[in-house]
């Protein structure tokens, strides 16, 4: 261990003591003893996007200087969104311009091996119907980008991001660096502008989604394509073989462009996909590291000279967790990781992250039950909807992200602003419909997700029983992690305490005689002193 994060430690232990201290006098009427091993883990958020002296430089140890905002730890839940003139073909995937030009003498992704075919018959020859000819078709002419604020928070999002750039190529704002954007093209709107000023305009933090990283391998080209003519790099990129690493220009360029969209907009969040590496090689060939080290502190450096806090997330262990926030898409951790916190990126949608005919939808109980799950381990979930190309929502998603809005206005007490307790949980899960990258598990009847907050513990509870009672495990007399008496056990969207009991088995709650909302309940238990 260096001197410098052996400094860090003193001071933090320092501090957790004095803030222990502070919180044991203001919450004294209703002290768990999770306010010790809670406030050991305040100190990640105790700091900004500050290094301890001076300046980020673009190196890995000064990087490391990074600390996570308060407002990220406490926001919980953030929206975002694929869009772009894949929006216009809405078959399968929003890889869909990758598969369609990919060579039929190539071995093929199983799952897509379709998509050349389907384009060929539905659009045409790709030497006469490219990637490019979706554009004009990607209007937006019914998007209200305040009408999606206003839904996204009503849904209780803390944070929207606006989907900038995917790995296509296409910009959605007016860039000076890919001329193929959809403020002079398409929709002839600055999306990320417009999107980004109505999320300000509302009091959430904004953000950008950049999935640039790949784009570079992105295409396969061949003279019978569109693509083999130069006049379109600007969509496309410069003509390379299929195995051609990166040039230098390409990694200049993909910082030019996050640069551009950090000055350009201020953004408090970052959604970095693609790992910026070699996607056939299984991302591991780091390209591109130092120019993502330029990237965040750049970033960093500009957003401390404007007294902002920022966040950045990237995929695929391509930094160190003490640099920016680690995500995980449509994963996540099986333990409470209390080092740093982490984010889940996940979609309402089975199939696609963009709009695709002939999907169906994830449940509001397991979109519900990963979101109290992800919390109770320390994470985030940024969760996905997919527009179609008018600008307009589908109806399931619009219907979902209601109903989790209208549980978030009974129970977000037990979401926002929390930290996780010493056991995340306890119960079991059940699977869902689906195989591979879809497979999910939803929550069992006996699952219970534990957070806490100002020296109380909240117990998300998915079941309902018919005999009116409810017992927590975890909170038996016999076991150790809650000191002295219980002195009160409330249910959020309930008016009067509720009566429980405790003994070796646990505790057990009845419950009152109707629910206070649909899917999980929420037991707010506050001890004595």
């Amino acid at each position: 261990m260096n001197s410098l994060s052996k400094y860090r430690l003193a001071a933090t232990a320092a501090l957790t003591s004095s803030i222990t201290f502070i919180k044991r006098i203001s919450h004294s009427t209703n002290l768990l003893v999770i306010t010790g091993p809670l406030l050991l883990y305040l100190n990640p958020c105790l700091g900004a996007a500050t290094p301890l002296a001076g300046r980020f430089e673009a190196t890995s140890e000064s990087l490391k200087h990074y600390q996570v905002p308060q407002w990220y730890h406490d926001a919980k839940f953030g929206i975002y969104f694929h869009w772009a003139p894949f929006s216009v073909a809405a078959y399968k995937t929003e890889w869909y311009p990758k598969w369609m030009y990919w060579p039929e003498d190539q071995k093929s992704r199983k799952n897509f091996a379709d998509i050349r075919p389907h384009h060929i018959k539905t659009w045409g020859p790709l030497d006469k119907f490219g990637y490019k000819d979706f554009i004009p078709l990607f209007k937006a002419e019914k998007w209200d980008p305040e009408a999606w604020v206003s839904l996204f928070k009503e849904a209780g999002a803390q944070y929207l991001v606006s989907a900038a750039v995917h790995h296509d190529g296409f910009a959605m704002w007016d860039s000076q660096y890919i001329p193929f954007n959809s403020a002079v093209m398409g929709t002839r709107r600055d999306v990320v502008g417009e999107f980004v000023a109505a999320v300000r305009k509302a009091g959430l933090k904004t953000g950008v989604s950049t999935h640039y990283g790949r784009h570079w391998s992105f295409y396969t080209f061949r003279p019978e394509y569109d693509n083999w003519d130069p006049k379109y790099e600007g969509l496309y990129g410069h003509r390379r073989g299929d195995n051609d690493p990166p040039k230098t220009e390409d990694e200049q360029h993909w910082e030019n462009v996050l640069r551009e969209l950090i000055d350009k907009y201020q953004p408090d969040y970052i959604f970095v996909d693609g790992c910026v590496a070699d996607a056939e090689a299984q991302f591991k060939k780091p390209y591109f590291r130092q120019q993502f080290y330029n990237v965040l502190a750049h970033y960093y450096n500009s957003a401390q000279d404007r007294g902002q806090e920022v966040v950045l997330t990237y995929k695929r262990q391509f930094l160190n967790p003490a640099q920016a926030v680690e995500d995980f898409e449509r994963s996540g951790m099986d333990h409470i990781r209390l080092e740093s916190t982490w984010q889940t990126d996940d979609k309402i949608a089975v199939e696609g992250w963009c709009f695709v005919q002939n999907t169906g939808f994830w449940p509001v109980d397991y979109l519900i039950g990963a979101l109290a799950d992800i919390v109770s381990k320390n994470g985030n979930l940024l969760l996905n909807v997919g527009p179609r190309p008018d600008g307009t929502l589908r109806e399931e998603e619009v219907r979902t992200l209601k109903e989790m809005g209208k549980w978030m206005k009974i129970n977000g007490e037990a979401i926002y602003g929390t930290r996780p307790w010493q056991q995340f949980g306890e119960g079991s899960t059940v699977p869902l419909a689906g195989d591979g990258k879809n497979k999910k598990e939803k929550m069992g009847p006996d699952a219970v997700r534990f957070t806490t907050k100002d020296g109380a513990l909240y117990a998300i509870c998915f079941g309902w029983p018919e005999t009116k009672q409810m017992t927590i495990k975890a909170l038996s007399s016999g076991k150790k992690l809650a000191s002295g008496e219980i002195r009160q056990v409330r249910m959020l969207g309930v008016e009067k305490p509720l009566k429980f009991s405790r003994d070796d088995k646990g505790l057990t709650v009845q419950l009152p005689e109707s629910k206070p909302c649909d899917f999980a309940v929420v037991l707010k238990i506050s001890a004595s002193k």
